[in-house]
């Protein structure tokens, strides 16, 4: 896609107005317009925060496409789970002595 940005020109007027109901291509083809005028990493942050607005309304797969393609892995946290065993001793009555002599 980068490659057919390149070869059209920056003052094409088909994205002046983004148009419903088009293909995939389109849309990915705004995207790309978009990012080649973003100049500085915070205005690309903001574009992006804005973009995710509807992350959760995703596929799961498509969730895990993007997560993909940002590197970012499932945290995966350790946890000791200590477990005590409580062993109760049964205390018997006391037998009277009947085998001693006084």
């Amino acid at each position: 896609m980068d490659l057919l940005m390149d070869m059209m020109p920056d003052d094409n007027i088909i994205f002046e107005n983004v148009l419903p109901n088009q293909t995939n291509e389109y849309y990915e083809g705004h995207a790309e317009h978009i990012l080649r005028h973003i100049d500085t990493p915070d205005h690309y942050f903001h574009f992006v925060k804005t973009i995710l607005k509807d992350y959760h309304n995703l596929s799961k797969e498509q969730k895990k496409t993007i997560q993909d393609m940002l590197g970012i892995q499932p945290s995966i946290k350790e946890k000791i789970v200590y477990k005590e065993r409580i062993v109760y001793k049964v205390q018997k009555k006391p037998k009277m002595n009947s085998y001693d002599d006084y």
